[in-house]
């Protein structure tokens, strides 16, 4: 199997929140300060595509808004806010790999709030005919009983999510409950990972090499945020000092990282007590589920665990388990799963803190156990172009803000 072979094969288009394109002006004025363009890209990353387009604009890169990071790899299509102002701004901007075209003006500037979700349409090559026999038959089985144009499937949090871990490296938000920020600054921007490109490659491997003699390591650094840290540790500060001083970005990132790992770990244990309860076809009832009421998927963070659609009673269809913090209130049915997680880390809750920071800190935040990946759409198999003798397929869904198509194609046993 094979995703990315080529950006036409990811795409990702934003879709708006209700009555948000029909709330934007022709004009700016004072009840409409924001301009919203909707900015084509492939192959850059947001923050890059948002600097080149605040470059053209004439305004500072952190004046223009989004409502949340695209991926690179692909051809994505999302909004995004500049404010407007007397000079005018132009109704289109084109620059190598972006466009950026102007809808209209709107009160607000672009927030997560702006959007509903994202229309993922994925080309999934390299197949035998038997992988695709497999995906056909694991997105039969996991269709929503009153909604069959969507999969139900546990919202697991994809490997993007997870940062330096990703690589092997461990998790830099363990190391900072610990109290060992040295630990933790290494791992967050002084370890080199093989996929690390561009500036990223030279700081890590700077960091690598010169690690403990920060007065030559701040010489060698290129102007970047995380120079500040190094700049700590060169004056006699601490560690904990360095890691406040890395942008707030990175050290926020260190902390969800690790807790959606905790979330997903528990999500793993309720998927199986959820399979555990799914009738049989022996038990009789009014729902009888024949075969697996359980899919299993490898993954780099732990087996991916799907049950079956018509396994998943209401209560748990419905079921938000939260990131976890020291004020979580551990709550049925899925309290126990967290006190079965966090003791096999070697914690409790009240040890979900940073000792001597502020912040990060470990904020408990809604996530729901299930999401919908709604209009789901298989097209069947035809020779892969690409690759000789193997088939494709193209998958296309709707995925509200926050979930991962990744895991839907986990799901799907790829």
């Amino acid at each position: 199997m094979t995703i990315r072979r080529q950006p036409s094969d990811f795409r990702v288009e934003e879709k708006p929140a209700p009555g948000f394109l029909e709330s934007l002006r022709d004009r700016p004025g004072r009840d409409a300060p924001h301009a919203i363009y909707t900015l084509a890209k492939t192959s850059i990353a947001t923050p890059d595509a948002a600097a080149f387009l605040a470059r053209e604009l004439g305004v500072r890169q952190g004046q223009v808004a989004y409502a949340g990071l695209k991926d690179k790899h692909a051809e994505t299509r999302q909004h995004v806010s500049v404010p407007a102002d007397a000079r005018g701004l132009p109704d289109r901007v084109d620059g190598r790999g972006w466009s950026a075209e102007l809808l209209g003006f709107a009160g607000q500037a672009m927030t997560a709030g702006s959007i509903e979700g994202n229309r993922f349409v994925i080309v999934v090559r390299d197949l035998t005919r038997e992988r695709v026999r497999t995906m056909e038959r694991r997105a039969a089985v996991l269709r929503c009983p009153d909604a069959t144009d969507s999969l139900l499937l546990i919202n697991y949090f994809g490997d993007q999510r997870f940062g330096s871990a990703r690589h092997g490296q461990g998790w830099v938000g363990r190391h900072l409950i610990r109290g060992e920020f040295e630990q933790a600054l290494r791992l967050a921007v002084g370890t080199p990972s093989r996929k690390d490109a561009g500036k990223t490659k030279k700081i890590t491997r700077a960091c690598a090499a010169a690690w403990g003699h920060w007065d030559d390591l701040v010489a060698q650094l290129p102007r970047c945020p995380e120079r500040a840290a190094f700049e700590t540790l060169a004056a006699g500060g601490s560690f904990r000092d360095a890691f406040a001083a890395l942008p707030y970005f990175t050290q926020a990132m260190s902390v969800e990282a690790y807790q959606s790992y905790l979330w997903n770990e528990t999500a793993r244990r309720l998927a199986r007590r959820i399979a555990d309860e799914a009738p049989s076809a022996q038990t009789g009832g009014m729902e009888r589920i024949r075969g697996p009421r359980l899919l299993r998927t490898d993954d780099p963070f732990g087996e991916m665990l799907f049950p079956v659609a018509a396994g998943v009673g209401d209560r748990w269809r419905t079921l938000v388990l939260p990131l976890l913090s020291r004020r979580t209130r551990l709550e049925d049915p899925w309290g126990d799963a967290v006190s079965a997680v966090l003791s096999g880390e070697g914690l409790a809750l009240d040890d979900l803190r940073i000792p001597g920071l502020r912040r990060p800190f470990f904020g408990e935040a809604p996530r729901p156990l299930f999401v919908e990946a709604a209009a789901f759409e298989m097209s069947p198999a035809v020779a892969d172009e690409l690759t000789g003798g193997r088939h494709r397929v193209t998958v296309s869904f709707d995925l509200p803000r926050g979930a991962y198509a990744t895991v839907v194609l986990r799901a799907l046993g790829e």
